[in-house]
């Protein structure tokens, strides 16, 4: 369920850029548009298997390398996913450094987390 609500709040953090900010974010059509919320929803899923991995190998050590490198990559993460995204992506353009933080903030803040058990 967690991954459903991701998923339909980058599809409206994107529309509501193309419909109110379309200077800054240009999306050529209702295709491109979920084609890029797909991608953005892999990447971060991707992500989160890999932060899964590293923490399983916290105990042979491995972990207490890998998993500090991946929580600073998570930083930057949601702007190198937008920017491949620009790049990549025909249809879809984000004009402007601060766009690219303004819809990284945007997505961090509608993002939906896990609740831990032990809360």
């Amino acid at each position: 369920m967690k991954n459903v609500l991701n998923f339909i709040v980058t599809v409206l953090v994107f529309w509501i850029g193309k419909e109110y900010f379309s200077e800054y974010v240009s999306i050529t059509d209702t295709k491109t548009l979920l084609i890029a919320s797909v991608l953005m929803f892999v990447i971060s899923f991707l992500y989160g298997l890999a932060m899964v991995f590293s923490l399983l190998l916290i105990p042979v050590g491995i972990g207490c390398l890998t998993t500090p490198a991946l929580m600073l990559a998570s930083l930057i993460l949601t702007p190198i996913k937008l920017w491949l995204l620009n790049q990549y992506l025909g249809g879809f353009a984000i004009h402007g450094f601060w766009t690219y933080v303004v819809i990284t903030i945007v997505l961090s803040m509608f993002t939906v987390k896990v609740k831990s058990k032990h809360d």
